[in-house]
């Protein structure tokens, strides 16, 4: 019988061999696209459903196992659909050919100047091998079925455009690209305003009578033209003069500049007073320059005026000047401008009959409170000019006045002196009055009651 140790150490022995043996099993795996044989680096390898690695520059990985077990093996990366399948465990090279995904491309074409859809245009799409062609539908779009993970070329040309070319590189997923072309015979006019430069939006262009549109907010309007063409140009727009040219619009001829005056319109002001009676003589004055006078009927005309914005101001003497921002335009020519009459500042001052000042006095303009005298006895107040007012004057004690004051247009300042007496304190004298009547009724019931006396007559001396 062998020794223990002996027979222990021959086992421990025969399984390091068998574990070692084991372990050398290996797979190089291999990942290709499957159209031109490229190896794929970057390709993710799922074994037995956990993720082991990455393919290397080569587009390769090397799998060790135990070679116990056959293995499932997974591939997977963007672009191309996934790989999977069971691997023997005896397999030791696997070549894996990864097909691309199919997606969906689709284009839509625009008129680059009114942004319309673009229908009939030809797209083609240009890859290794490979050319697809379709025209655009009514909405201006073309849908193809490529390959993911691949580069085209696009080529798009439409009847009456410019051609247009571009890169498209499709990943993983669909793509949806928007392109504008440019019309092959667009001509740009550029109208502005002759005497401020600034661009005339809304002008309306006739080119041989026919309406050709209207130039936008930069005073642009791009339209498709035939050129080596005699045209009839027509520019109009309300508040300007009518412009005409004709000339020939020729192959290397791309913008046509035009600069239009305004027209005059002219405009009426028409000035009245307070009471909307006609004011004759006003002055007024455009943008701060006198432009003329207003006649017997309140009016001022000028023919001048173009279209636009105005400073207007009217002024008379007494009166209150007015102004106003207004727009002239084709459609108002009547301006209406109100003159009420202008204050002068009134003093007025309250004395009594001994020509003493005389505060704390009510002070009424036309009947409406106007305020009180201070201590000096005066109140300053402001009236029309040329206007006859009622000032009155009220205190406690004193008997109220009124006077009638009119301030002569052109004085900026005038004064009024109102004089107040005091008034009969009605109710002493009635006290005073009763007191006298009762002392007389007194000393007459005294004398009564004397005479009616029947005492003993003494007779003076003289009387003996």
């Amino acid at each position: 019988m062998y020794p223990r140790p002996r027979f222990l150490f021959a086992i421990l022995l025969l399984l390091l061999l068998c574990s070692s043996a084991q372990a050398t099993t290996s797979l190089l795996i291999t990942v290709q696209d499957s159209i031109d044989n490229v190896t794929l680096s970057h390709a993710t390898i799922y074994v037995n459903s956990a993720n082991y690695a990455r393919t290397n520059s080569l587009g390769q990985v090397l799998l060790t196992h135990s070679g116990l077990n056959d293995q499932e093996i997974r591939i997977s990366m963007s672009g191309y659909n996934d790989w999977s399948q069971k691997v023997s465990k005896n397999t030791t090279a696997l070549l894996v050919n990864l097909s691309r995904k199919t997606l969906t491309f689709r284009s839509t074409l625009f008129d680059s100047d009114t942004l319309n859809p673009i229908s009939g245009a030809q797209v083609n799409l240009t890859a290794e091998n490979v050319t697809l062609t379709k025209l655009t539908d009514n909405s201006g779009t073309a849908t193809f079925a490529v390959t993911g993970a691949t580069i085209y070329s696009i080529d798009i040309s439409a009847p009456n455009y410019e051609s247009r070319s571009g890169t498209i590189i499709m990943g993983a997923v669909d793509q949806e690209v928007q392109y504008k072309l440019l019309s092959g015979n667009s001509f740009s006019f550029v109208v502005t305003d002759k005497d401020t430069g600034k661009a005339v939006p809304a002008a309306e262009i006739r080119l041989n009578t026919v309406l050709a549109g209207k130039t936008d907010e930069r005073g642009i309007l791009i339209t498709p033209i035939t050129r080596e063409k005699t045209y009839t140009i027509e520019i109009s727009k309300d508040g300007y003069k009518s412009y005409m040219e004709s000339r020939v619009i020729s192959e290397t001829d791309a913008i046509y500049y035009a600069s239009i005056s305004k027209a005059p319109l002219g405009a009426f002001i028409y000035v009245t007073d307070e009471s909307k009676k006609p004011m004759e003589g006003a002055d007024v004055y455009v943008d701060g320059t006198l432009a003329g006078t207003t006649n017997e009927y309140g009016r001022m005309s000028s023919s001048t005026l173009v279209s636009g914005d105005y400073s207007i101001e009217v002024r008379k003497t007494g009166y209150t000047p007015q102004s106003s921002i207004v727009t002239i335009s084709s459609s108002s020519r009547d301006y209406t401008f109100t003159l009420p009459l202008a204050n002068s500042a009134l003093t007025v001052t309250v004395q009594d009959n001994d020509n003493k000042a005389l505060p704390g006095a009510s002070v009424l303009v036309d009947g409406a409170s106007a305020g009180m005298t201070d201590n000096n006895g005066q109140f300053v107040t402001s009236i029309p000019f040329n206007t006859d007012v009622n000032i009155s004057v009220t205190k406690e004690g004193y008997v109220p006045q009124s006077v009638t004051k009119q301030v002569i247009s052109g004085n900026a300042t005038a004064a009024v002196t109102v004089v107040i007496g005091k008034s009969i304190d009605w109710g002493l004298l009635g006290m005073i009055g009763l007191g006298a009547l009762a002392i007389l009724v007194l000393f007459a019931i005294i004398r009564a009651l004397g005479r009616r006396s029947g005492g003993p007559h003494i007779r003076r001396r003289d009387e003996i």
